[in-house]
């Protein structure tokens, strides 16, 4: 396999981490994979779900999804897959939102694979007893392997989480943004239109929130301090996006606080963008994140934000979102001064060149990495891997 992709100059990333639900690192992949030049570089994919996030886009950009037995089932036979199926690639990505399940990394070295990328993109442990104590237990290990030749993260505050100060200083370190399609994430007074008509939202003042129906999106926290804000201004509504584990305990709640007319749970949507422009201010009081992607989404179409100050300050692109303490009469009084200002023009203007968070400069930087990880000097022509 790799003479043949050595000869047709195309450089294959095996990656491994994606989920059978759409979450930040399923979204990050893709902004990537869209855009990079498949000339040059495809991705392939392991998964232990029956069928992968994404597969049939998977499938037509030109990637193949491998799909092996779960590492919960059987952990032997999980590793030994992993191993068979790696023997062939040069280059590695082990997505990671713990240290966890070490098993990818294991299953690299016993391939031989010359480079090993693992990239966090969180900040803390997701919940549960045996994750967080399997966290602890394999951190030392990740961070003294000599089969991982590349340490990857979202933000700084996520690769110091998982990394360590000693490697997060070392050459072996990179942040990777949290890129976003620029083109489409700005704001739309035609989709702003849309949707508050499909929701029926004129003159309403609408508090989006996109993420996971998780522990780490705290969306206990949410509908409380909704529940208080909604109390002393009518016209208020709570949009949701997402599913999860925890959506059905949230659906009782609201119900139980009798405030289902003014919640609206939206689920999994293609369209975020077009939701995001329905906002008029977006909030994430999570308990942690690595950086969020749909933080600089509701960024790029200008819609207001509040950050609770779990969250690292990175993920400030314009230099003007407020971080909160996960207090309610914090979370309150920020959203009263939005309300405030009902009908004054809130957006701010999209500029498509922010930084490194728009995709189309991002691609440029991490196809750059990759041909650096390679032996390919065919493949190199034309290229700026410095």
């Amino acid at each position: 396999m790799k003479e043949q992709y050595r000869n047709n100059k195309v450089i294959r990333i095996l990656h491994i981490g994606m989920h059978d639900k759409i979450g930040g690192v399923e979204t990050y992949i893709m902004n990537y994979y869209r855009n990079i030049d498949k000339n040059r570089f495809q991705f392939d994919f392991i998964s232990s779900f029956p069928r992968l996030c994404f597969e049939d886009e998977i499938n037509e950009l030109g990637g193949k999804v491998y799909h092996v037995i779960s590492e919960k089932k059987n952990p032997i036979k999980y590793y030994k897959s992993l191993a068979k199926i790696m023997k062939n690639y040069d280059i590695v990505h082990i997505n990671m939102l713990s240290s966890a399940n070490v098993l990818p990394v294991m299953a690299a070295k016993k391939a031989r694979v010359k480079n090993v990328i693992v990239h966090s993109h969180n900040a803390n442990t997701p919940n549960g007893l045996l994750r967080k104590f399997l966290d602890h237990e394999n951190r030392n290990y990740l961070r003294n392997n000599s089969t991982v030749t590349n340490y990857w993260a979202c933000s700084k505050k996520a690769g110091l989480w998982m990394f360590g100060k000693e490697i997060c200083e070392s050459e072996s370190f990179s942040i990777i943004p949290n890129a976003v399609d620029a083109s489409k994430f700005k704001f739309d007074q035609a989709c702003r239109n849309e949707i508050r008509n499909k929701y029926n939202l004129n003159e309403k003042f609408v508090i989006g929130h996109v993420g996971r129906f998780s522990y780490q999106k705290n969306h206990e926290f949410l509908i409380e301090m909704f529940y208080r804000f909604q109390k002393e201004n009518e016209n208020a509504i709570l949009m949701l996006i997402g599913d999860g584990e925890l959506k059905e305990d949230i659906l009782d709640t609201v119900n139980r606080m009798n405030i289902n007319n003014k919640v609206i749970f939206v689920g999994n949507t293609n369209v975020v963008y077009k939701y995001l422009n329905a906002f008029d201010v977006f909030v994430l009081p999570s308990r942690f994140e690595g950086l969020p992607v749909v933080g600089v989404e509701a960024q790029m179409v200008g819609v207001p934000c509040l950050f609770s100050k779990e969250i690292t300050t990175e993920v400030d692109i314009r230099g003007n979102s407020v971080f909160l303490d996960l207090n309610y009469e914090q979370w309150l009084n920020a959203l009263t001064k939005l309300y405030n200002k009902l009908g004054d023009e809130t957006k701010v203007k999209t500029k498509n060149d922010l930084k490194d968070y728009n995709i189309k400069n991002a691609v440029k930087n991490l196809e750059n990495k990759y041909l650096a990880l390679t032996d390919f000097d065919e493949s190199m022509e034309g290229y700026d891997v410095h």
